[in-house]
Formats: structure tokens, C-alpha cells, sequence
């Protein structure tokens, strides 16, 4: 049996809840899950990135071009 304890918000809220994929889709978060997901549908042959990997390529495709605001 595990010593860990669960948080009261991930008893609620599971990390995999359609409310925090709502979420991240509105604040424009990378969606693990959905990720992979979608590969698993429609791209079977693709290789499956690690969650750090996914990131790293979200971060650059949304930060590569430098900044984003005018100031």
C-alpha cells in the first residue's frame, strides 16, 4: 500500500477530467493526453513522443519566433 495521499483537487478533478482539457484548450495549454490520443486515431505508425518531448516541441513552435507582444 502506497504512503502517498492523493490531493482533494485530483480526487475531484482526475488530470485526464474533459475540465482541464477544456481548460488547457482555452488557455492554449498543450494537451498531453489528447495528443496522444489523436496519434493513437489517426496517425498508428507515428512515434509517440514523451510528455517532456511533446512539450519542449510546443514551447517551440509557440515561442520560435521570439516575442509574441509588441512591448
Amino acid at each position: 500500500m502506497s504512503s502517498e495521499r492523493a490531493s482533494p483537487a485530483s480526487l475531484l478533478h482526475p488530470p485526464s477530467s474533459p475540465w482541464i482539457s477544456a481548460l488547457r484548450r482555452i488557455f492554449g495549454m498543450p494537451d498531453y493526453a489528447a495528443h496522444l490520443a489523436h496519434l493513437r486515431a489517426c496517425h498508428p505508425e507515428a512515434p509517440v513522443p514523451s510528455e517532456r518531448e511533446y512539450f519542449d516541441a510546443f514551447l517551440k513552435g509557440r515561442y520560435a519566433d521570439g516575442p509574441t507582444r509588441c512591448c
